[in-house]
């Protein structure tokens, strides 16, 4: 076998240019996107709709290219093309109005949905159902092969980089690295994978060989793991039953793993199921979609269970739809010995986009639901009229300010504060959230201010009546400190005890265990006194944390003085174990400022 000359590779890859010119655009859109936000660095929501618009990109100009390419029609491909194109704008339009969480979602359900367009648009309206296979198979082989060239290649090139800093002494930024992974990722691999996509799709219905590896790979490694996950869930159940336990949240990713992992073994050795060597094929495609039966029954239980209590969440939807799609795939694999494998990304990809949009998606229907929820239990104590949350002037049981603390969190974290501005009235307008890092608000800050305002305290999801851990934050947007009279300054972060330097003398922040204090002392002073000691008691901000309060818009200033030493310390977090009324241990985040008034003898 003869190598390919530079020549051919140069060649091949003005082909595959030629024949996609908008896969390899939104490439080097995503590409320039990316590297121009790792340079400029925070955050920029516009600019992160492009580079997620871009790269969708990928895969839905390819689908559309291929089945373009199928259908014949010049024409036709520029419609399809420019209807791409729109959609594109249109989402990279839309990204910045999403909170993070709604984002990451719609990514994840665009690019499944693209991806799934790539496998069967192309054979929508053909039943050449050996070519679908030989067609998804050529892409599958070619994208692991891309994605090992392209890892072979940043390594060497990194070590390259790497050489010329340390040896030739010439300096590589660090950012270097990152720009470099950009570019393969989205220039080489996705220009080196579109070589691969084959062209003649309908001499593929023709081919009937078939790789020896994939089989070795299916028979030997796929089925063997899903057989074992399938006994493991198999006695997990049997446990359920026994017990009489509900199943942990943790079902519906084991389950939804080991149908992904089955369902990807069964289609790589669907051509070769009716070989009369491969007979057992069928019998473990039937006895899969049994076996998976009881499983999803159970798992669809456990949703509904939770819905009834607390409702429906983006997560509990997604769960509950693709559980009632594994059970009609399952059904449908059973009763009907040669069903149309093209159904399955046909199905799937409809679900991706039916439930991104609209009164019946995942997050009209999830909003609504907490929506509910959260009225009813505001309306439970009392706190509802005219439609509108009222100041609590009573106690409220600390298990329902938790689950009023979480749903309020949900509803502003996932769907932003309008979502709440009518039930929660003149309070939904309370959260100042300038000083909230976006990129990973979680709306515990806005849920935390909206419910101050109803004289309500916010309580974490992970908080209980005798939790031993407690965590506390400044919510809020930092001012500045005054300094007069404070000449040294030591950054705190991590676990104490910190030392540092102040002058010629060397400082000690250490934690009272048992007074539930920080103590500042001189390492010189081998026999220091109370008096000479400075501290800080830390009690009313444990307190506070093990109620759940993320702590005031300031971060709380905490002062102490000695004879000799004036100190003011900046609590920015705080948090840590108490075990029989012990720290057990402390982390902190914040400033200390120091000021010596004379030599301590």
């Amino acid at each position: 076998m003869r190598l390919p000359s530079l020549q051919a590779a140069a060649a091949d890859a003005q082909r595959t240019l030629a024949r996609f010119p908008a896969v390899l655009g939104s490439a080097l859109v995503a590409a320039v996107t990316a590297c121009v936000l790792v340079a400029r660095e925070g955050d920029h929501p516009q600019l992160n709709g492009v580079l997620a618009a871009a790269g969708l990109g990928l895969a839905l100009f390819t689908a559309l290219t291929v089945t373009a390419e199928r259908i014949g029609a010049r024409a036709a491909k520029t419609l399809l093309l420019l209807a791409g194109a729109l959609t594109l704008v249109l989402f990279a339009v839309a990204w910045p109005h999403w909170t993070q969480s709604v984002q990451g979602r719609r990514l994840a359900q665009f690019a499944v949905g693209f991806h799934l367009f790539v496998a069967f648009l192309p054979y929508l309206r053909r039943n050449e159902l050996n070519g679908f296979w030989q067609f998804n198979r050529a892409l599958f082989l070619r994208f692991l092969t891309a994605m090992l060239y392209s890892q072979v290649l940043y390594a060497g090139l990194s070590i390259a980089l790497v050489a010329i800093d340390k040896l030739l002494k010439i300096h590589v930024p660090p950012k270097s690295y990152l720009y470099l992974w950009i570019l393969i990722g989205f220039i080489f691999n996705t220009w080196f994978f579109l070589g691969g996509v084959p062209a003649d799709l309908d001499a593929l219905e023709q081919r009937r060989d078939y790789p020896r590896g994939l089989k070795v790979f299916a028979q030997f490694i796929l089925i063997p793991l899903v057989v074992i996950y399938l006994v493991i869930l198999t006695a997990y159940l049997g446990r359920i039953l026994v017990t009489g336990q509900w199943p942990s949240g943790w079902i519906g990713w084991l389950v939804s793993s080991v149908a992904a992992i089955g369902i990807l073994s069964l289609l790589l050795v669907h051509p070769i199921r009716n070989l009369d060597e491969n007979r057992w094929v069928g019998t473990y495609a039937r006895w899969f979609y049994v076996a998976m039966l009881p499983a999803i029954a159970v798992l669809l239980a456990a949703i509904g269970k939770r819905v009834f209590q607390y409702g429906i969440t983006e997560d509990r939807y997604f769960i509950a739809v693709l559980s009632l799609w594994l059970t009609a795939v399952a059904i449908t694999f059973i009763s009907r010995r040669n069903a149309d494998i093209r159904w399955i990304p046909i199905t799937l990809s409809l679900l991706a986009f039916t439930t991104a949009f609209g009164p019946w998606g995942a997050y009209t229907v999830s909003r609504q639901s907490q929506l509910g929820h959260l009225r009813r239990l505001l309306a439970q104590e009392g706190l509802i009229a005219n439609g509108v949350a009222q100041r609590a002037t009573h106690a409220i049981p600390f298990e329902v300010r938790r689950d009023i603390s979480s749903t309020l969190a949900y509803l502003v974290g996932t769907h932003g504060r309008p979502a709440v501005t009518r039930l929660l009235g003149p309070a939904a307008a309370a959260a100042d959230t300038t000083g909230v890092n976006r990129r990973y608000h979680d709306g515990q800050a806005d849920a935390t201010a909206m419910l101050a305002k109803l004289d309500i305290d916010f309580v974490h999801p992970w908080d209980g009546r005798q939790s031993t851990q407690f965590w506390f934050t400044a919510s809020g947007e930092q001012a500045m400190v005054d300094l007069t009279g404070l000449k040294w300054h030591a950054r705190l972060t991590g676990m104490l005890p910190n030392t540092f330097r102040a002058g010629d003398e060397h400082w000690e922040l250490a934690v009272d265990r048992h007074a539930h204090a920080v103590v500042l002392r001189n390492t010189a002073l081998e026999h220091d006194t109370p008096t000479q000691q400075l501290r800080f008691p830390l009690d009313s901000l444990i307190e506070q944390s093990r109620l759940g309060r993320t702590g005031p818009a300031l971060a709380p200033r905490l002062e102490a003085d000695s004879p000799a030493t004036h100190a003011m310390l900046v609590v920015r977090s705080l948090n840590g174990n108490l075990s029989a009324d012990t720290l057990q241990y402390l982390q902190m985040d914040g400033d200390l400022y120091l000021s010596l008034r004379r030599s301590p003898e």
